[in-house]
């Protein structure tokens, strides 16, 4: 393995319920069993370490939080609900903007 991060899903990889809870947890946050689109595609994120659930909510985690801000934006666009597509293309590094090196010389974004 190239580097020391634990491997995650990939985009396909994931059943449409999953990816559908990965968008839903990205833009509503913590959500309660009672709101959650799909239990079944909630614990396939949970088995990818893409989400947890504890305590009767679930929400993504860093490397869910993660694969959802890099999703191809034609594809969350093509989706009825949007709000994945306008949350990611806000927080998308605008054209031109200053990208930081680390000591080592790699791009950090």
């Amino acid at each position: 393995m190239r580097d020391s991060q634990p491997m995650i899903a990939s985009k396909l990889e994931l059943s449409p319920c999953a990816v559908s809870v990965l968008g839903q947890l990205f833009v509503e946050g913590p959500t309660s069993d009672n709101n959650i689109m799909s239990r079944a595609g909630r614990c396939d994120l949970v088995s990818a370490g893409l989400a947890f659930h504890e305590a009767g909510l679930s929400s993504l985690t860093p490397d869910g939080e993660r694969l959802a801000m890099e999703w191809d934006l034609c594809s969350l666009y093509a989706r009825r609900d949007r709000r994945w597509y306008l949350k990611v293309r806000a927080n998308a590094r605008p054209e031109g903007a200053a990208v930081s090196h680390s000591e080592s010389g790699a791009a950090v974004r």
